[in-house]
């Protein structure tokens, strides 16, 4: 049986009522819940949250400072990535993403399933403003929800469909192929880019045929801030 390292990043987005600390607070939680589970059905696996926060916000974090505003998101992937080299699996989980506990067995069975250098990707059931109305006293009631996929849009069409997907929020892949391929382009200092960038390296390195979009079921993600108006954010490249 693989190896599985789930591993979920945050950091302060710096407002006074931050929704990024909000999410990962809850996120984190049920992150837990979903790794104790894999381990009872006999995965070996391990989850693990950082925080790249100037200052330490979640007590069980591995902290590692960075400065407030700062993305680099490719920079902390590649810092995780080599965290994990010893698992068969690299896995990232959005802060503000969690697993559903009915889609626990689908994600069972697929990891199962998987095979050397495989790439699994995710669609994102975005779920609209309101939070009040599906989370309730720290649980998540599916009964009340309203989301769209960020992908294929509406509800009716299902996680994935007519897409594949690539490296966003949720993914999983063969840590040695990452890490073969040079991981991520620290070129990509702000959010976003990075993860398509070396999508695009699986499929030219001749990995296509070993991507598997998931279509049957699909993380959730909360809604939050996003810092639109700091350049850090929206700069793609390094000068």
């Amino acid at each position: 049986m693989f190896s599985l390292a789930i591993n979920m990043k945050f950091w302060d987005d710096g407002q006074s009522n931050s929704t990024r600390i909000r999410n990962v607070k809850y996120s984190w939680e049920e992150l837990k819940i979903f790794t104790s589970y894999l381990k009872k059905e006999g995965l070996n696996v391990d989850c693990f949250l950082y925080d790249f926060s100037p200052e330490k916000i979640i007590e069980d974090s591995i902290h590692i400072p960075y400065p407030l505003g700062e993305y680099k998101k490719a920079e902390k992937t590649n810092i995780i990535l080599n965290r994990n080299s010893t698992y068969d699996f690299f896995m990232m989980v959005d802060c503000d993403a969690f697993f559903h506990k009915d889609d626990y067995f689908k994600f069972l069975e697929l990891f199962r399933s998987l095979t050397e250098n495989n790439t699994v990707t995710f669609d994102l059931a975005k779920l609209n403003d309101n939070v009040s109305d599906y989370l309730i006293n720290g649980e998540f009631h599916i009964e009340k929800a309203d989301w769209a996929y960020a992908y294929s849009g509406n509800r009716s069409n299902g996680p994935l469909h007519q897409y594949i997907g690539g490296l966003g929020g949720v993914y999983i892949c063969y840590t040695n192929l990452l890490i073969k391929l040079g991981g991520f382009d620290e070129k990509y200092v702000g959010w976003g880019g990075e993860d398509g960038e070396i999508m695009d390296r699986i499929y030219t390195n001749g990995y296509s045929d070993k991507v598997k979009p998931t279509r049957h079921f699909a993380p959730f993600h909360l809604p939050h801030y996003c810092d639109w108006g700091n350049i850090k954010y929206a700069k793609k490249f390094v000068d």
